[in-house]
């Protein structure tokens, strides 16, 4: 199955970002009452981490989230693309969203949680191997101790380029997969196939994308957590729009 370009705008993520939040404007009491459901169970995972010193842990959770971050605004995309035809969505459009979930989006989420579960679940192993059982809780000593220093150093070294590695094929395969499926009915492996070749066809630009969001998310993840109200709407809409200019057909 084929899929033509929009050739009317010339794609940048500062375009896209730019107009992510503008949808987010139009609808910002919406988007921010769900996605405070996000923010609410992040912060019930870092008060518990944090209560048992694993904080170190937080890292490839948090860092995982980009894995499976295009499965939480399905909800986004319908809202886009109903801002897109003009209309006024409300806050149930935004739960419906989530109800246009179909078994190609199902077995994709079941792809992106299988390669959340290896990192993570790696990742514990390799703390493991440099922390040992003990809980090691974040504080000064990380960096005093020359040891827990140098076990820190590798630890986040090792984790962050296997992170590395499975971040880019689930961005690959979840960039476009899922408002293909939702928007033009693709099935799963149409989708897929569209999505990997979208990336590789604008590699420069979807290199700057990827790091624009990797960005925008894991600083807010990790200094300032209550913003994810805020950043996660925004760059959902921004990933409408990022679809809308790749792939959206230029007759619909």
């Amino acid at each position: 199955m084929t899929v033509q370009s929009n050739q009317e705008i010339t794609p940048s993520v500062k375009g896209w970002l730019s107009r992510g939040w503008q949808d987010f404007r139009r609808t910002w009491v919406i988007s921010m009452m769900f996605s405070s459901i996000f923010l609410l169970i992040s912060l019930v995972a870092y008060w518990q981490l944090l209560q048992l010193d694993l904080g170190l842990v937080l890292y490839p959770f948090i860092a995982g989230f980009m894995v499976v971050a295009p499965l939480l605004v399905t909800g986004f995309q319908r809202v886009g693309r109903m801002l897109h035809e003009g209309k006024q969505p409300g806050f149930l459009d935004l739960l419906k969203g989530v109800r246009e979930t179909t078994p190609g989006i199902f077995f994709l989420t079941f792809v992106l949680c299988i390669c959340y579960l290896i990192w993570v679940t790696d990742a514990v192993v390799i703390y493991g191997m440099y922390f040992g059982v003990k809980a090691v809780p974040i504080n000064a000593q990380l960096l005093s101790d020359p040891v827990l220093r140098e076990s820190l150093v590798s630890y986040l070294m090792f984790t962050g380029l296997m992170g590395f590695v499975i971040a880019q094929m689930g961005f690959m395969v979840g960039a476009f997969s899922i408002p293909l499926i939702m928007h033009q009915k693709m099935n799963f492996v149409d989708a897929v196939f569209s999505s990997v070749a979208t990336v590789w066809r604008h590699k420069l630009l979807m290199f700057r994308w990827a790091l624009s969001l990797a960005l925008l998310m894991l600083t807010t993840l990790i200094v300032a957590l209550p913003l994810l109200v805020v950043v996660l709407p925004v760059t959902a809409y921004a990933s409408y729009a990022a679809y809308v200019d790749l792939l959206k057909p230029a007759d619909s």
